[in-house]
């Protein structure tokens, strides 16, 4: 029979071996490469309403899925987010629009209109189709289903010279442009089917005493403060309203349809898939009374953008 001296002295053996074991283990696991974090850029130029809704997609991306949002704001015009998203510097458009230089009249797309005045481009749902597809093919990303509203150019004047020359269409400048100083955002002036010599040409007008192009942000206190008399504005801007500005009617359909929506690089969508799912969450959710009240406590009540997006994430049980 062992003595129990003999069967006791391999129990340190066993434990020593045990121990070896759970270091060699634990060294193999931390050897292995963590999965990285897949961070998305959200790119939005340098107004309310796409600084806005780049937060709403930053909130809805990182409560819904376990990517990392970086959201790049105030890019200088939508020619800078385009860029930007060629070069993959942004993963994600927080806004463009189907009818304007992102979308229908985006150099690399418009190549393939035949005709820009065919009535076809004034139709809603068949400049989205194309768009969609052309940006595809031909810049690879993804349009998602539009917000529920349009951001068009819009005309305006102040009211008490709207009712001192009874001005309600684009056409009722006709006799009175050469005498009026025109204000625009920077791109307008360059743009070759809807900008301001198509404007001139459509509406048979005389050229303006003087045109000026400044950042949006400051075209509404410009037109306010009389310091130009017509502003190329974009509709879905509270400011029209809180400083009692009259936007004039397109009644020659100057402006092919401006549907709001996100879209996304195709490589974003191979490295992060799902995010596309995730954002169209609010595809439909924004009409125009909407946006231009989120534009109000932004520009007006001076809100924090990523507040009021939340504020309107939860309101709509988009978000907890």
């Amino acid at each position: 029979m062992r003595s129990a001296k003999n069967e006791i002295s391999f129990a340190p053996v066993r434990v020593a071996g045990v121990v070896v074991l759970l270091a060699m283990i634990l060294s193999l696991a931390s050897c292995q490469k963590k999965p990285e974090t897949v961070t998305l850029k959200v790119g939005a130029q340098n107004y309310a309403e796409v600084i806005t809704l780049a937060y709403m997609a930053e909130a809805l991306i990182e409560d819904q899925s376990d990517y990392e949002v970086e959201v790049v704001p105030r890019l200088g015009s939508v020619v800078v987010l385009d860029q930007a998203m060629q070069t993959g510097d942004v993963d994600i458009a927080s806004l463009f629009f189907t009818g304007g230089a992102s979308g229908l009249l985006h150099p690399d797309i418009v190549k393939q209109v035949e005709d820009i005045n065919d009535p076809k481009w004034r139709d809603a749902a068949e400049v989205f189709a194309f768009v969609r597809e052309q940006s595809r093919t031909v810049l690879k990303r993804e349009w998602l289903e539009p917000l529920g509203y349009e951001n068009t150019y819009a005309i305006t004047v102040r009211r008490a010279m709207a009712e001192q020359y009874n001005l309600k269409t684009v056409s009722d400048l006709q006799g009175l442009s050469e005498d009026l100083i025109i204000g625009m955002d920077d791109a307008y002036m360059d743009r070759s089917i809807d900008g301001y010599q198509p404007l001139l040409k459509l509406y048979e007008l005389d050229p303006f005493a003087k045109a000026v192009t400044m950042q949006i942000n400051l075209l509404y206190q410009a037109i306010r403060d009389q310091q130009v008399d017509v502003g190329v504005a974009y509709s879905s801007d509270a400011r029209i309203y809180a400083y009692d500005l009259v936007w004039l009617e397109d009644d020659r359909n100057l402006y092919p349809p401006f549907e709001a929506a996100f879209a996304v690089n195709l490589s974003a969508l191979e490295k992060a898939p799902g995010v596309d799912t995730i954002l169209s969450q609010l595809s439909g959710q924004i009409d125009i009374d909407t946006m231009r009240q989120l534009n109000y406590e932004v520009d007006i009540k001076q809100r924090d953008h990523k507040e009021v997006a939340l504020e309107f994430l939860k309101d709509r049980k988009i978000l907890d």
